[in-house]
């Protein structure tokens, strides 16, 4: 997530001010401050943030809610996450299994696409 973070004030050219300022909770309103965000920067936020503050930084970033809950996932938990765009406003997001690279993480998510859109295609009422 801080990687995220750099690059976007890297590549846009905004200060941490400005990013904060635009880095409002859908859901709370409530906004991110300069200092929390240098704070996620520097390593000084030592546990997972709050849903209303990843919300209000995929505001800030332009990013999808779901995508950056998951960049957290990786920052805080240490886990590998795979994030694949579906289609319009839709995401595939799981766990890597461990040792997984990232040609067989993209495999695996085409198959469970494939499983996905293969139950979805199911006449309704048939139960499993």
């Amino acid at each position: 997530m801080s990687d995220s973070i750099r690059s976007h004030v890297e590549n846009t050219g905004i200060s941490i001010r400005t990013l904060a300022l635009r880095s409002v909770s859908r859901t709370t309103g409530q906004n991110l401050t300069a200092q929390w965000i240098t704070d996620v920067l520097s390593g000084r936020v030592p546990r997972m943030p709050d849903v209303w503050r990843l919300d209000a930084l995929a505001t800030g970033l332009g990013l999808d809610p779901d995508s950056v809950k998951a960049m957290a996932i990786t920052q805080w938990m240490g886990w590998d996450i795979v994030d694949v765009r579906t289609g319009a406003g839709e995401r595939l997001i799981f766990r890597a299994p461990k040792g997984y690279t990232p040609e067989r993480c993209m495999r695996l998510a085409n198959q469970l696409m494939q499983a996905i859109e293969a139950k979805e295609s199911e006449p309704e009422g048939r139960q499993d």
